[in-house]
C-alpha cells in the first residue's frame, strides 16, 4: 500500500518548460527570450526551494519538541507504573460530608 506522499499528483505531470516545447518554429525565435524565460523559471524554483526549507525546518522543530513531550510523559508513567499509583485515584478515599437544603 502506498504512504500518501507516495501518490502522483498534478505536480509530477511534465510541464511544457520541462518537455521544451515551444508554439514558435526554433528559427523564429529569440534565443535572448528563451534564456529569459528559463532564468525566470530557475528563480522562480529557487524561491519555492527556499520557502520549501523554511517549511522542513518548521516542521523539525515541532517534530523535536513533540518528541520531548513524548519522552517525558514516558517517563513519567514508567515512574507512575513502578509506584502503582495512578493521577486520577486518590491514594486515600475523599472524606464527604451530607448537606441538607
Amino acid at each position: 500500500m502506498r504512504g500518501i506522499m507516495q501518490v502522483l499528483s498534478n505536480r509530477d505531470i511534465k510541464s511544457i518548460h520541462s518537455v521544451g516545447v515551444r508554439s514558435i518554429p526554433k528559427v523564429q525565435r529569440s534565443g535572448y527570450l528563451e534564456l529569459y524565460m528559463l532564468r525566470r523559471e530557475r528563480d522562480r524554483l529557487d524561491k519555492e526551494i527556499v520557502a520549501i526549507d523554511k517549511r522542513r525546518g518548521s516542521a523539525n522543530r515541532q517534530l523535536n519538541s513533540i518528541n520531548k513531550r513524548i519522552e517525558k510523559l514516558q517517563q513519567e508513567t514508567d515512574r507512575e507504573q513502578k509506584l502503582g499509583t495512578h493521577r486520577n485515584i486518590p491514594a486515600r478515599p475523599l472524606k464527604t460530608v451530607s448537606i441538607a437544603y
